[in-house]
């Protein structure tokens, strides 16, 4: 069956490689970004399957970006069946201005930063996307959390990275069990420590290994499953 696909974050790591996996299925995809303009390889995906990719701007951190970025799902797709609530922040990772480091040198602006990012965009961005997703077939919301946002494995997570994806758990969780999305399927996913710009080049995991797992895991997700935290291999993550 083709999906309809929407995607937060597309133009690099983890975004892209969905959108690229997405599309190779044959699913119709619209990848969100805060640049387009500047997602070169984003763009060169949309020219290679310009009939099952279109790029819109989405800033999560900015409630009118998501309101007009919903406008164009409806535009392009109708309806949507897998929404991948991917875009987020590293502190100190290339390209991010945000820092993260020892207690005496976190700064609140940063945190407060990591956290509109991480935790309360994706919340909004759920909330302007609930109406089509409704509309879907077997919908599905993923949110990627992260292992640092279970509380039960912290051994001295990043202050601010580990407290936006806890939060962002905590937000999901709540959603699941939030009238307003019910017959929408509610996961958290933790993609695992995976070779990108964020998780850096010693990271053990593939890209395209990640993803392809987390897509398997997203597709065969059932109802009963709302409000899980599980990894890209399926198996459950503790809270």
């Amino acid at each position: 069956m083709v999906e309809r696909v929407v995607i937060t974050g597309a133009s690099r790591g983890l975004g892209l490689e969905l959108t690229r996996q997405h599309a190779a299925r044959g699913d119709r995809v619209l990848a969100t970004c805060r640049r387009p303009g500047a997602a070169a390889e984003l763009s060169a995906l949309a020219e290679r399957w310009p009939a099952r990719i279109e790029i819109a701007p989405l800033d999560v951190s900015s409630e009118p970006s998501i309101e007009q970025a919903a406008a164009v799902a409806m535009e392009h797709l109708g309806a949507i069946d897998l929404l991948w609530s991917n875009a987020g922040v590293y502190p100190g990772s290339p390209g991010i201005e945000v820092a993260e480091g020892p207690l005496a040198s976190l700064a609140a602006k940063d945190g407060l930063a990591v956290l509109a990012v991480n935790a309360v965009g994706p919340l909004l961005v759920a909330r302007a996307f609930l109406p089509l997703l409704r509309r879907g077939l077997n919908p599905k919301l993923v949110a990627l959390s992260s292992g640092y946002g279970s509380l039960a494995l912290n051994e001295g997570t990043p202050y601010w990275y580990g407290a936006s994806k806890a939060a962002l758990n905590m937000l999901h969780r709540s959603l699941a069990f939030d009238a307003e999305a019910r017959g929408v399927t509610i996961l958290l996913i933790s993609p695992g420590w995976v070779r990108t710009d964020m998780g850096g080049p010693r990271a053990p995991t593939a890209v395209e290994e990640s993803v392809a797992g987390m897509i398997r895991v997203a597709l065969a997700a059932e109802p009963r499953q709302s409000g899980s935290f599980v990894d890209y291999r399926g198996d459950v993550v503790p809270w």
